[in-house]
């Protein structure tokens, strides 16, 4: 079995729809600062971690004794989000997260995750069962497998979404045919791919193109006042112009996965230290998104039968003579091409990556001790 999702826009509702919506919000956020408060102040205490099952089960309780109107969130969703604190402290302590779970207002509160029970889903409307509120949504494609969770989500602009996560038979999914080709690509910022056959692939960099949009709708916010509908207007606006750059990304991510996918059975990349990378060269590292990227890559090759193999990023990939074999002691990134001062070979700092990672990813392959994203 594969989980895959399918995302929807819903239809815009009217005024007393999007009241009940943002009444949701509010209970799921006051759901999940009362949760956080009794976790942090468990740990003040007693200086060790409150176990979930005990949190849930003291949820649970006070929500029959004192808060009745968190029964419009189903016993599920509330599990699911406290989950949510839990799965934020495991990031936290592998690295994967800069801060801890902070508390949330009930506007910057964004989704409620629903899933066995609490809803009914009729053709293109979903119901949420507890506010008998009906949601129609733009069923652009249907859904095939069977339901496991359900996302209702509202993003900067204020639209609402739902995300079906469902779970499909491997045999099921389609399948690209075999190439019998093999590529190693390596990252850089001049060029987004550099191939080990010499390919070079450019990002559009939507967000360095946009960037005077953004800088005047931004200086539009900061003239409007604080709590005036002028500035909630700006912040959409802006909010808007910032979805608009996401979505043009993602469509060239998609693309241009589908395009790998269909090209090569074994494709070799790169492990990347992209916060390291961000605060050396700031905005470039995250206009061109690599990383989200790799994660559809890694998406579109389980899908579609193919391998993604990632290497190290502790291997001296530009360093390397991928003719020879010979070491260079260092190598700053000004350098662009260099010559081998044993076979004479000159390369081209990125191909020669590009090579090497190539050649690695292939070697670690058959011995089992890879990656495989």
């Amino acid at each position: 079995m594969q989980r895959i999702s399918y995302k929807y826009k819903i239809y815009k509702q009217n005024r007393n729809h999007q009241k009940r919506l943002d009444s949701l919000m509010r209970i799921a956020a006051e759901v999940y600062n009362h949760a956080l408060a009794l976790h942090k102040r468990y740990y003040r205490f007693f200086h060790k971690s409150l176990s979930k099952n005990a949190l849930q089960k003291h949820i649970a309780k006070i929500k029959s004794r004192c808060y009745n109107h968190w029964n419009l969130l189903n016993s599920q969703a509330i599990q699911q989000i406290t989950d949510r604190i839990y799965s934020g402290y495991d990031r936290f302590f592998a690295h994967d997260a800069k801060h801890p779970p902070k508390f949330r207002s009930g506007r910057k509160y964004r989704s409620v995750t629903f899933k066995n029970s609490g809803w009914t889903l009729n053709g293109n409307v979903f119901t949420v069962n507890a506010l008998h509120l009906r949601l129609k949504f733009h069923c652009s494609r249907p859904i095939e497998g069977r339901v496991k969770t359900v996302c209702l989500s509202r993003d900067a602009v204020g639209d609402w979404w739902l995300s079906f996560s469902v779970e499909k038979e491997e045999s099921k999914m389609p399948k690209k045919p075999m190439s019998g080709k093999t590529a190693g690509f390596d990252f850089g910022l001049k060029h987004f791919l550099t191939g080990a056959d010499e390919q070079k692939i450019d990002s559009p960099l939507y967000l360095t193109h946009a960037i005077g949009q953004l800088k005047r709708k931004s200086r539009n916010l900061s003239r409007k006042v604080k709590g005036s509908r002028s500035r909630v207007r700006a912040r959409r606006d802006l909010a808007r112009l910032h979805r608009r750059i996401s979505c043009m990304r993602g469509d060239f991510h998609w693309k241009l996965a589908l395009r790998l996918v269909e090209g090569y059975d074994v494709i070799c990349l790169e492990t990347l230290h992209m916060n390291a990378m961000k605060r050396l060269w700031g905005r470039k590292v995250s206009d061109l998104g690599f990383a989200e990227f790799v994660n559809i890559l890694s998406y579109q090759c389980s899908k579609h039968g193919k391998k993604l193999v990632r290497i190290s990023q502790w291997e001296a990939t530009s360093k390397t003579c991928s003719v020879c074999g010979y070491k260079e002691e260092s190598m700053p990134l000004k350098i662009r091409q260099w010559t081998c001062p044993s076979c004479g070979k000159t390369h081209d700092r990125d191909v020669n990556a590009a090579q090497n990672i190539l050649r690695v990813g292939t070697s670690t392959l058959g011995r089992g001790n890879v990656r495989l994203a």
